[in-house]
Order: structure tokens, then C-alpha cells, then sequence
């Protein structure tokens, strides 16, 4: 079983750098890894609409989801971002744009596709969140959602989905059926393998194609693999 993004994302990652001039080169290398590995653990003819979870809070899957897309974009791809966590959504605030008009205001008809995209500075176009409903699950599994992300599908060559933590509400397990794959994001020292399994059980149980898992955090100098017992491993078709 091959390897999927063999290396990792050291501390210096875990301060929420995204990519840009500014950020440490190693933080830029393993995103470039990140990407090496997905684009080839994806078949040709796939849609390319890549979700980006976790199984708990707080370990780093937004930014994650933020700079993969960023690495897409800047390896020539044309990328979205869509903001899915629509009860503590953050990549309005770490992108340093405004969180409305945004994907809840396009699915409930408030507003046209061209007024939710935000075209940011990185290269990637970007939809937030917007206003926040008190139906997270009815609106992400709603007819609208799937015409969305079809829709984003035909016009980009990746679509890359931050959905809440798999272990904390069923959200990004509803949006799975819509995607091409799940990247799991487990954080060194918060994650263990028992929080592992139960999101990966979670997601296969919805039929989700795993694609693999991305360690944050994480200290080259140790060997986190066999501590916690889990690799990044790509699913075989």
C-alpha cells in the first residue's frame, strides 16, 4: 500500500502560517508534497471535488484545506474553496475576507454564484461560509448543495470542501457522497489512533473514499507513525 503525503507538517505549521512569500520554506515543501500525493492518488476521470476534515476540533484543517488549495493554485490548477463548516467557520477570518455574501446565501437563493466567489490575492477563488442557518445539516445535504458543487465541478479543476470534524456532527460525512475524496487531518498529541478509527469507521459506513490522512504539528526528529499506529495511506481502487 503506497504512501499518501509521506511528509509532514512540522510545528512551525501549527502558528497557521498560510502560503505566501512570507511563510517558512519547509511549511511551502510539505505542502508540496501534500499536493504531489493527492494529485496522483486521484483517478483521471475523477471530478476532483476533495474534502478536507478531521476528527476533533482544532486540528488545523482549515488551514490545511486553505494552503492545499493555494499549492493547487500555484502548480497551475484553478481552484475553489468552499467554507463548509457552517457553525464555526474560520477561512473568511484566516483569508482576511468578508464571510458574507457566502455559500449558505447562493443555496438559499439570496444571492448569484458570481456574488459569493472572492477572487484572492493567493490565486485561489474562495466561497465563505456566509450567514450562519440553524440547519447546518439540512442545507449542506440539500438539493442546492449537490447543483453547487456539480456546478463548481464542471468550471475548476479542483474543489476543495472545509467540512466540521467528522467526530463533532454529521456534516462532513452528508458532504462526502458528493466528493471524489476525504483527507483526514489528525493533529500530533490531540488525535489518537482510537479518534482515527472512529472517524475513518464514520466515513466508510457513508461509503466515503478515504484518500488518506495529514499529520499536523508533527516532529520529524520522532516517529509519530509508529507511536500512534496509522500512516498516510492512499486507498486502493
Amino acid at each position: 500500500m503506497s504512501m499518501f503525503g509521506r511528509r509532514k507538517i512540522k510545528k512551525v505549521a501549527e502558528k497557521e502560517h498560510i502560503i505566501s512569500k512570507e511563510v517558512p520554506f519547509a511549511v511551502e515543501e510539505a505542502y508540496k508534497s501534500l499536493r504531489t500525493n493527492l494529485i496522483f492518488s486521484l483517478p483521471e476521470e475523477s471530478s476532483k471535488v476533495i474534502e478536507v476534515t478531521s476528527s476533533l476540533q482544532k486540528e488545523g484543517k482549515s488551514v490545511t484545506a486553505i494552503n492545499l488549495a493555494i499549492s493547487l493554485s500555484k502548480n497551475g490548477a484553478k481552484v475553489i474553496l468552499l467554507d463548509c463548516d457552517l457553525r464555526l467557520p474560520t477561512v473568511a477570518r484566516k483569508l482576511r475576507i468578508e464571510q458574507k455574501p457566502g455559500l449558505t446565501n447562493l443555496l438559499f437563493g439570496m444571492n448569484k454564484m458570481h456574488e459569493v466567489i472572492n477572487h484572492h490575492i493567493s490565486g485561489v477563488d474562495v466561497i465563505p461560509a456566509g450567514d450562519l442557518p440553524p440547519n447546518p445539516s439540512e442545507v449542506l445535504g440539500s438539493q442546492n448543495m449537490k447543483t453547487a458543487i456539480d456546478h463548481l465541478a464542471q468550471h475548476y479543476d479542483y474543489v476543495i470542501l472545509d467540512t466540521p470534524p467528522v467526530g463533532v456532527v454529521s456534516d462532513a460525512v452528508i458532504l462526502s457522497k458528493y466528493t471524489s475524496g476525504v483527507m483526514l487531518v489528525v493533529r500530533t498529541g490531540r488525535t489518537t489512533l482510537e479518534n482515527v478509527k472512529d472517524a475513518v469507521d464514520t466515513l466508510k459506513l457513508a461509503n466515503a473514499n478515504v484518500l488518506g490522512f495529514v499529520m499536523t504539528d508533527a516532529d520529524e526528529k520522532k516517529q509519530y507513525y509508529d507511536k500512534y499506529g496509522y500512516s498516510y495511506k492512499q486507498k486502493k481502487g
